[in-house]
């Protein structure tokens, strides 16, 4: 429930502090003093889309903030958004002048979106504008599974659903992957063995590129060796020399070091006189296998350029690609019978939670049909009547497969048609107050907002339409703005919005009534602003009812 709700320079609301309490609480004020505008301040808060129109032009930004007592029910909601759940959660939204927004759960940035699945959990509006949502077949089937306690069902079917509609994705893109053309499989097996019969390795092209580029070079080779033998071997070359020199510092200490370096010199040339040796011995031009290397670089730089590839790990995992596709074909019909099996089987734990799901569901509708007649026989239709209607899909759906249409009818002789087509505004005040009067006790809401649902009504139906307010009361945090005595008095506690001009400008404030403000403020919604001692005698009466 709400605890808490604070309002900073939105519409007329300069700086509102309200604190809320269990039971019922009234709202009341003159038209245009900002009754709805605070309900409108609260669904910014829970995601409502920002209208810049609404925010005080005084340069500040627009605040607002709410306290919650909120349940167990909602710690899936915080592990699903990785929020740290609290039963005392604060939720805020910043607006800054230019309309750009910020929102906050117990301090965590989140996004609107979240905002809105958070509302959707704790709170439910309900205006002369938002009773339409009878249109809606999600709230009918809300309302349906509510009663039927059914929660657990709709989500063990739901899981079902996911899994039966994966296997299904599974198997349209395996036929879609695997239908192939004789034609095409066999220019695939065609692609596969030419590749295959190449014995391609990823490191080939770069090793005959190296060879080619010694045959093709191998007389400059020839000649570079030719030149380093001499310098290495002749009686003039490096390493006799250095021999000699090493001879005429080995008899004097001082040049113990340098000896030492010029050995490990020669060492060290000497091997590499080696291996000029051992290259010498490698390097004989061969023209076959010169036509050779070439012969195989053009192969490998024709599958290159004849599949747009740029490297031979590229073409080797094409031929394998190649293999999987005509392994797949080949296993096809085996595989497909796996995942048609698999599907079927999934398909029948699918249809046993829809059953069980539907079993739950159509156990209390003529119950539920019942009760909700009765409440608006009593609400002063005494020839209403309301059923629900079930259609039966052959598709899955994220409900079921049936869809259930609430019906009614107001007048004696008169068919019942879709609430939507048929109920005037005050009906479907009525209809709505008795739906949520019998799912009260089933609802997980917290709170329950009536913003005006009572226009239209007056006298002995308002009285009873407070009563059952107050009943609801008991489970349900109820807020109501209303401008009927009779609801009004039925309330634990009262808010009064008003206008007020500070410094030339106008501004709504909200308090709460104590006993001598609620008499007054009932006699007004009585009586009007000329308040009669009539008027106050029977605000007093209706309060002690």
């Amino acid at each position: 429930m709400i605890t808490r709700l604070s309002i900073n320079n939105y519409a007329l609301f300069q700086e509102v502090n309200i604190n809320f309490n269990k039971g019922f609480t009234v709202i009341s004020g003159e038209t245009g003093s900002g009754k709805s505008i605070m309900l409108d301040a609260l669904a910014l808060l829970l995601g409502k889309r920002i209208d810049r129109m609404l925010l005080l032009g005084n340069n500040s930004k627009c605040i607002i903030e709410a306290e919650f007592t909120i349940s167990e029910y909602c710690k899936h909601f915080f592990k699903i958004y990785d929020l740290d759940f609290d039963t005392e959660t604060v939720v805020r939204r910043e607006i800054n002048t230019q309309g750009k927004s910020r929102a906050f759960i117990n301090d965590t940035p989140v996004r609107l979106n979240v905002l809105n699945d958070f509302g959707s959990l704790i709170v439910e509006v309900f205006s002369q504008n938002k009773l339409f949502d009878f249109k809606d077949k999600n709230f009918q089937f809300k309302i349906i599974d509510q009663l039927a306690n059914s929660k657990n069902e709709l989500s063990l079917y739901r899981e079902e659903l996911k899994t039966f509609m994966k296997l299904e994705k599974e198997l349209f893109l395996f036929k879609e992957k695997s239908t192939i053309s004789s034609a095409e499989l066999d220019f695939i097996e065609h692609q596969y063995n030419e590749l295959n019969n190449a014995n391609l390795n990823k490191f080939e092209k770069e090793n005959l590129e190296n060879n080619l580029s010694i045959l093709e070079n191998s007389d400059d080779i020839a000649n570079i060796i030719s030149e380093a033998e001499l310098l290495f071997n002749d009686q003039q070359g490096i390493i006799s020399n250095l021999s000699i020199i090493q001879r005429k510092l080995k008899n004097y200490d001082v040049f113990k070091d340098l000896y030492k370096r010029i050995d490990s010199s020669i060492i060290e040339l000497n091997d590499i006189n080696q291996e000029i040796y051992s290259i010498k011995n490698t390097i004989n031009f061969d023209s076959d296998k010169l036509n050779e290397i070439r012969n195989r670089l053009d192969f490998i730089n024709k599958m290159l350029y004849k599949h747009k590839l740029s490297s031979l790990d590229d073409l080797i995992d094409l031929k394998n690609e190649f293999f999987a596709r005509i392994e797949l074909s080949s296993s096809f019909e085996l595989l497909l019978k796996e995942k048609n099996d698999k599907i079927n089987q999934q398909k029948e734990k699918l249809l046993k939670s829809l059953n069980i799901l539907n079993s739950k569901r159509d156990k209390i509708l003529d119950s539920f049909c019942c009760s909700v007649e009765n409440i608006l026989h009593q609400l002063g239709l005494p020839d209403a009547k309301f059923c629900i209607e079930k259609k039966i899909s052959e598709d899955f759906h994220n409900n079921g497969t049936n869809f259930y249409v609430f019906k009614f009818s107001a007048n004696k002789g008169v068919k019942e048609e879709e609430i939507s087509k048929v109920a005037s505004g005050g009906e479907l005040a009525r209809l709505m107050l008795a739906i949520k009067y019998i799912t009260a006790q089933n609802s997980h809401i917290n709170t329950l907002i009536f913003d005006e649902i009572d226009s239209g009504v007056s006298g002995e139906i308002a009285s009873l339409m407070g009563d059952m307010m107050r009943e609801i009361s008991h489970t349900t945090q109820l807020i109501s703005v209303t401008h009927l005595p009779q609801i009004a008095s039925k309330a634990d506690r009262h808010l009064k919005v008003s206008k007020r001009i500070i410094n030339e400008n106008t501004i709504s404030v909200i308090n709460y009534l104590n006993k001598e403000g609620r008499i007054s403020e009932i006699a007004k919604l009585l009586s009007g602003k000329e308040v009669t001692q009539a008027a106050i005698n029977n605000a007093v009466d209706l309060l002690n009812q």
